[in-house]
């Protein structure tokens, strides 16, 4: 499964515009101060994001074509554009896929190869924005109590289930295992976990990072631009498991064969080895499970998945005695999938609607006047959300809100405000409202929209 799920019953907060309009305003508000110790701006961190935006629609207009750079990226550029055909160009920061993003910070730094030494602690901030976005203040843990049984009853039917997203959710439904195939946010990076080796280590050298308020950014997840990267990465720590098992032994059998081995290993991977040796209970590294997927049988069904983004996963299923592959898709299915597998199509809309699975849908029929002195209100409301949308849209917005869910949110929002201190200058007072558009990027409504409702139910909570 991918993140077709959580956006079917988590709603569009899990879209990727709603996470990445996560970050800004979340940086916005200073919420990233202490990731990044001060060294980036709420501002900074905004104009890095809307920066970028041209130098996705220069790949989509073939300036990156014959780029001088390693056949990853040349393979990467080739396939943004192929995915991107049908569009001209991109208008807004966040109609780039999440993983786009490293791709064009790493053409960024190519054409700025005198800052090529800050792209790994660059990666590194791009991948805690992210995370912690789509993690969405611990929200998206709580995606499995809009499950009902029928959803339950299906999932719990499968002998084995992967995943590709970071949460938990599937788990608590099921009390199943899950296998999470880029990573999890339960499980910590195995530099940062004392469970692993690594961990074990750099705790005992007091080089553990970790920001303890953001236990979520320093999960085991896999991020890259290329899929096979992720692949790789994962395949070479199974390769590192492997060793070292073999290494404990040699120890075992024959310590005088392991003592001349080891004498020849550089200090920083003895380190490794003495302390496996030493404390055998350690997890070596984290096991992304791809081998359990190359060793499938029988029917694979695949949920919420995009055929474009996850090629390594197809491969994947190519290596295994899989008998046949259901993909279920969203609207017209694609024309082909990267399978010599036998597979068909189904329609996820009716799987929702057979498991009672489709989340209600509102109007509430409410009217908005059409005034110059209203349109001046609407505008008003756009300057305060940084991304405008049309007057049209935010009343249909505003009317998909049942006043069950927009009074509890509006009390939310104006208990904020009371507790801040009356805004000294115009940036404080922009800031505080940028809080205020968090809820409601938070639940996944438009900040704009979101304005709407509070001026509308401001009579009852004042």
């Amino acid at each position: 499964m991918g993140n077709g799920v959580n956006i079917q019953f988590g709603g569009k907060a899990y879209s990727n515009r709603f996470i990445l309009s996560r970050i800004i305003f979340n940086a916005q508000c200073d919420k990233y101060d202490s990731l990044f110790e001060g060294t980036l701006s709420g501002s900074e961190i905004e104009q890095i994001f809307r920066g970028l935006l041209p130098t996705a629609n220069a790949v989509l207009d073939g300036k990156y074509d014959k780029v001088n750079a390693d056949d990853e990226v040349k393979r990467a550029v080739m396939e943004f554009k192929a995915q991107n055909a049908e569009r001209s160009k991109f208008e807004h920061y966040y109609e780039i896929p999440l993983e786009d993003w490293f791709l064009l910070l790493r053409l960024f730094f190519m054409d700025n190869p005198d800052l090529s030494d800050m792209w790994k602690a660059s990666k590194q901030g791009f991948e805690w924005m992210i995370l912690d976005a789509i993690y969405n203040a611990g929200k998206i843990q709580e995606i499995y109590q809009k499950m009902k049984k029928p959803v339950k009853r299906f999932f719990k039917s499968f002998d084995s289930i992967f995943t590709l997203n970071y949460d938990n959710n599937i788990e608590k439904l099921t009390n199943k295992t899950i296998y999470h195939l880029h990573g999890d946010y339960s499980v910590l990076a195995d530099s940062e976990n004392p469970e692993t080796v690594q961990g074990f280590l750099n705790k005992q050298n007091g080089k553990i990072v970790m920001n303890p308020d953001y236990p979520q950014c320093y999960c085991n997840a896999l991020l890259n631009f290329i899929g096979q990267n992720k692949y790789k990465e994962a395949q070479d720590k199974v390769k590192g498991i492997e060793a070292l098992q073999r290494l404990k032994q040699l120890h075992d059998s024959d310590v005088e064969k392991f003592e001349i081995m080891r004498a020849g290993v550089e200090s920083e991977k003895a380190q490794i080895i003495d302390t496996y040796i030493k404390h055998p209970e350690l997890k070596i590294v984290t096991d992304y499970h791809f081998g359990k997927l190359e060793k499938l049988s029988g029917e694979l069904h695949i949920i919420g998945l995009s055929p474009q983004n996850d090629s390594h996963i197809f491969a994947c299923i190519e290596k295994s005695s899989l008998d046949k592959v259901v993909f279920y898709s969203y609207g017209e299915p694609p024309k082909k999938l990267p399978l010599t597998k036998p597979y068909e199509f189904a329609d996820i809309k009716q799987l929702w609607k057979s498991l009672d699975a489709n989340q209600p849908q509102y109007n509430c029929g409410r009217k908005y006047p059409d005034s110059d002195e209203a349109k001046k209100f609407f505008e008003l409301f756009n300057a305060l959300s940084l991304d405008p949308i049309t007057k049209e849209e935010i009343e249909k917005e505003a009317n998909s809100i049942p006043e069950y869910v927009a009074l509890p949110l509006c009390k939310e929002a104006m208990n904020l405000i009371k507790v801040q201190t009356t805004p000294k200058s115009e940036e404080e007072l922009m800031k505080q409202f940028r809080m205020v558009s968090r809820i409601a990027l938070r639940e996944g409504i438009y900040p704009s929209a979101f304005y709407l409702i509070l001026i509308d139910n401001f009579s009852k909570l004042s």
